[in-house]
């Protein structure tokens, strides 16, 4: 059997200018095709085994019942995030709640069976740049590790908290001790998400269980919490707390001097004379900023001031009447008792003075 050789065959010739004839460039295609095509085939067939294998870990989906791989399993949050953090804090829902993770079989639908080895498996949370991964996109391993915010040694880590790592309990677990360590000004979209993946080791490799991605949200300092303005004000808040109205600013300096205080004091002013008020903040705000301003205000909950019922008149002069009954009654038992001592002391001094003339 004569071995095919991929040398260049004798009687090629090189072309004017130093370019190959086509019979040359011909060779050379049919050449470089033969190497691409065993270099893919070899490609190909070392991930199918890798494959094969993974869908062998841990067996199927949903403790044995799926009949499918983990392919099937995947992690997610069962919760958004509010688009604004703050340090320091608690990371927690959007309703308040805690943010909820589960290990999900798509195919039954369903949390994965508390009997399934994967339903205490280890997690991991990373923080990810927040312009990937939109609503509802495909997420593989590839992209989750490349878009892994890295941490500057200056700074330390992003996150701390217990729950950094944690087990699932049952395919579920609610995170509480989790919070940031710095802002997010210095990123370029000022946004980023959480990522969660199951954690990896020679015991543990599960590469077909899809990754879990957060909304994308910002995170600010702590201390300007204390300047957050309310979606909702209160009538008692402090008229800052309106959009457009900066802390210590020209226009709640302006409202202050009027005698404008908090939030209900806007509102009372703008429903007596709204144009006086609008001359009072000045022509640089804009119309779309005192629409909003004046929008948010009238949304505001009132101020609520205990009410005090004045006592019953009738009623206090029958309890004193009553009162005094009382303490004539008690008088009555009192001078009754001192009676009563005085005639017994009485009667032993006459016993007694009796018994020294016998």
């Amino acid at each position: 059997m004569v071995q095919k050789s991929n040398s260049i065959p004798y009687g090629f010739a090189v072309g004017s200018a130093g370019s190959l004839s086509p019979k040359s460039m011909a060779f050379f295609e049919n050449v470089f095709r033969s190497i691409v095509r065993e270099e893919v085939d070899a490609q190909l067939k070392a991930h199918s085994v890798d494959v094969e294998e993974g869908k062998k870990v841990g067996g199927g989906g949903g403790g044995g019942e799926s009949g499918g791989t983990n392919e099937n399993l995947r992690l997610r949050l069962t919760n958004k995030i509010p688009s604004i953090i703050y340090t320091s804090n608690d990371i927690e829902a959007e309703n308040g709640e805690e943010l909820r993770v589960e290990l999900f079989d798509v195919v039954n639908d369903r949390i994965i069976d508390v009997t399934h080895p994967l339903s205490s498996a280890w997690i991991e949370i990373v923080v990810l740049d927040g312009e990937l991964f939109d609503h509802g996109e495909a997420i593989n391993h590839l992209d989750f590790d490349t878009s892994v915010v890295a941490q500057r040694p200056e700074e330390g880590p992003w996150l701390v908290g217990d729950d950094k790592r944690f087990r699932l309990q049952n395919g579920v677990y609610s995170i509480t001790n989790l919070s940031f360590t710095r802002n997010t000004f210095r990123s370029r979209t000022k946004k980023i998400r959480l990522g969660l993946r199951i954690i990896y080791d020679s015991n543990n490799n599960y590469p077909t269980i899809r990754p879990a991605v957060s909304n994308s949200f910002r995170v600010m300092d702590h201390r300007s919490q204390l300047n957050k303005k309310h979606h909702t004000p209160r009538g008692e808040d402090e008229v800052w707390r309106l959009k457009g109205i900066g802390r210590n600013g020209k226009y709640q300096k302006r409202l202050t001097s009027r005698g404008i205080l908090n939030v209900e004091a806007f509102v009372k002013a703008y429903q007596k004379d709204s144009r006086s008020l609008r001359k009072l903040l000045g022509n640089r705000l804009s119309d779309r900023k005192w629409k909003t301003m004046v929008e948010q205000a009238l949304q505001y909950v009132p101020i609520t001031i205990p009410t005090f019922h004045p006592p019953n008149v009738q009623e206090n002069l029958e309890q004193n009447a009553g009162m005094d009954q009382n303490e004539a009654v008690f008088n009555q038992n009192i001078y009754a008792s001192n009676g009563n001592y005085e005639f017994q002391d009485q009667t032993v001094l006459d016993n007694f003075q009796d018994s020294l003339f016998i």
